[in-house]
């Protein structure tokens, strides 16, 4: 017992620091990397010290409550920066906005249980996944195992290769691109190691996205366009969101039909049971979910106001992005994170203030990620031959200790640098409150052309039925092609080593090696900015 209390603490407390760190950086730089494998490391030698017998799992609960912290805390961070850089008073309480997160990510715990099956017993490679447990896998080795000291080294070559780059890199010495962003080649070890995990045949679907991006940049755009202005050109934001959506509706059909038959059975059996006497039922988590999302339906009703109706419907738009999301992360190792876009342009139509709809914006995207990182952290656990059992909690522990950080570390930023100042500029502040008030003056974005919207329906339709991802292809469309290159040159790499019998038993050891190299190094290279 004394050693799980040792778990637990360590875990809230990684999970605040990591939390205050990607805040940090992400307002200042507009990436909220944190420093999860930093924190991994020690949290590895405060197991081994405590005498910890399963290293494994503590780590990786350890790892559940961080991203269950980070999730909630880095949903809202751009949102309540937006706020507070648009002037508007923000009247919602601090606990009533602590009660809000906690729902949020309680809500994407809950959800994630009707998808696990899916997720998790699926042919899906989970990248980021794979190196977190290869990193967890090589900490916890044991001397004696031959074959995990040659990965060691293995993983330490390739990631000290990798940490060169991203050294060389961060400090100006080498160039992140060769070219341009939209023509050229990014030197990033991380996106090659991505291309080796997910493989030569998902790195093909990717290289069709990206040349058809190619094709619309040459042709319909100047050479000077930068690239979220080619994200935003409605050949690439209305096709790729379209994609995305259809392959989630179609993921939901073939996830729900079962369950939908299994639930009707159940309320069929029950009906039986009231008719003789019995009394009418819900699972625990099926009820669970509904009084959640009552509660949080009736808390951003009294406090931001936003409609239940409006929220309700967020809701069930929520769980397609929850997909979307998720797909990202299983197939390519990469957030999607264009729920927000979405909730902003569209829903934002209804709303007159956009203090309740960043904070309805946030929910949802705070649910999407507790949803997509709790089943990130149960295939690690599986990759890890560890039992999943007990990680929802460790997540429910996260999400409950970045709910009542969140709004207290947005005030320390504001007050100690100003929120929108040169000393802390948050650049997705600035383009949520712009999106924001775009939404709320009533004008439909230019990104958004209906056709456009239907030829990627079409499309998603076509691939699914010829077994193509049209996420992987989406993907490529919506990424720069200097970043698509770099995994396709993985991609190539990996086709070399299936073809010559290189690396036998690797599994992805080597790509993980260049996955954490370059994150690491970055992220140690970040700091400075603190």
């Amino acid at each position: 017992m004394k050693k799980q209390i040792i778990v637990v603490a360590a875990g809230v407390l990684f999970s605040m620091v990591n939390a205050f760190v990607s805040m940090y950086m992400g307002m200042k730089t507009g990436f909220g990397d944190g420093i999860a494998i930093l924190l991994l490391f020690i949290s590895f030698i405060i197991v081994t010290a405590a005498g910890v017998k399963s290293r494994s799992k503590s780590l990786i609960c350890i790892a559940a409550i961080i991203v269950g912290a980070t999730g909630v805390v880095l949903a809202y961070t751009d949102g309540l920066g937006a706020i507070i850089m648009s002037g508007k008073p923000f009247t919602v309480p601090d606990y009533a906005m602590m009660a809000i997160l906690v729902l949020s990510g309680t809500i994407g715990i809950l959800f994630s249980y009707y998808f696990t099956d899916y997720f998790l017993k699926g042919s899906f490679p989970w990248p980021s996944a794979k190196v977190m447990a290869s990193l967890i896998d090589m900490l916890t080795a044991e001397k004696a195992n031959v074959s995990r000291r040659v990965s060691i080294i293995r993983m330490g070559a390739a990631g000290a290769f990798s940490g060169c780059i991203a050294g060389l890199r961060s400090f100006g010495s080498l160039p992140e691109v060769l070219g341009s962003v939209n023509l050229g080649v990014g030197l990033s070890p991380m996106m090659a190691g991505i291309g080796l995990i997910i493989g030569w045949r998902a790195c093909i679907q990717v290289a069709l996205g990206a040349l058809a991006s190619l094709a619309i940049f040459l042709l319909f755009e100047s050479p000077g366009t930068n690239y979220t202005t080619h994200m935003r050109n409605p050949w690439i934001f209305s096709t790729s969101i379209s994609m995305m959506v259809m392959t989630a509706l179609i993921t939901m059909y073939i996830v729900l039909k079962p369950a939908a038959v299994s639930f009707i059975t159940r309320l069929r059996v029950r009906s039986r049971a009231v008719a003789d006497g019995g009394a009418l039922y819900l699972r625990r988590g099926d009820a669970a979910l509904l009084v959640s999302i009552a509660c949080a339906a009736i808390l951003m009703a009294l406090f931001p106001r936003v409609p239940a109706w409006i929220f309700i419907i967020c809701i069930l738009v929520a769980v397609l992005f929850m997909v979307i999301e998720t797909r990202g992360r299983a197939e390519m190792g990469l957030g999607v994170g264009m729920s927000s876009f979405v909730i902003l342009l569209v829903v934002g139509l209804a709303f007159d203030d956009i203090v309740p709809l960043v904070v309805l914006e946030g929910f949802v995207v705070s649910t999407i990620m507790t949803f997509s990182l709790i089943l990130s952290i149960q295939k690690q656990s599986e990759f890890c031959g560890v039992n999943t059992k007990g990680l929802a909690t460790m997540t429910l522990i996260g999400v409950i200790t970045g709910s009542i950080i969140c709004v207290p570390f947005m005030k320390f930023f504001n007050a100690l640098f100003g929120i929108g100042t040169a000393s802390l500029p948050a650049p997705y502040s600035i383009m949520w409150l712009e999106m924001a008030n775009t939404a709320t003056s009533k004008i439909i974005s230019p990104s958004i052309n209906l056709y456009l919207v239907l030829l990627g329906a079409v499309l998603a339709l076509i691939m699914y039925r010829y077994k193509m991802s049209a996420v992987s292809v989406a993907l490529g469309l919506m990424l720069p092609v200097s970043t698509c290159v770099t995994i396709v040159i993985g991609g190539i790499l990996a086709w070399v080593i299936e073809k010559k019998g290189y690396l036998k038993d690797d599994n992805g050891i080597t790509a993980s090696g260049l996955m954490a190299g370059d994150i690491i190094v970055s992220i140690i290279a970040s700091l400075r900015y603190l």
